[in-house]
């Protein structure tokens, strides 16, 4: 197999990589990444939550309402 590049190492390859630690985030920037995660979270969720509405609408709930409920249709018909 021929080598592709030239004389680029595999030790040269991990230094580009090699960064140090990164400094801890302040208060302010901590705070504002719990502010832009609850929002992420929440706009998520309201988008499943719409997705799961849009595909659920279109189901005879009637029916299975009155199934749930256990209501026979003789106790609907004697009430009117």
């Amino acid at each position: 197999m021929a080598e592709e590049g030239g004389s680029v190492e595999e030790g040269d390859v991990f230094l580009a990589f090699a960064q140090g630690p990164t400094p801890p985030r302040g208060p302010v920037r901590r705070a504002l990444d719990k502010i832009f995660l609850t929002f992420l979270v929440l706009f998520l969720t309201l988008l499943m939550l719409e997705a799961a509405y849009k595909l659920l609408w279109p189901l005879p709930w009637a029916t299975f309402r009155d199934w749930l409920l256990k209501t026979p249709k003789e106790e609907e018909a004697l009430e009117l």
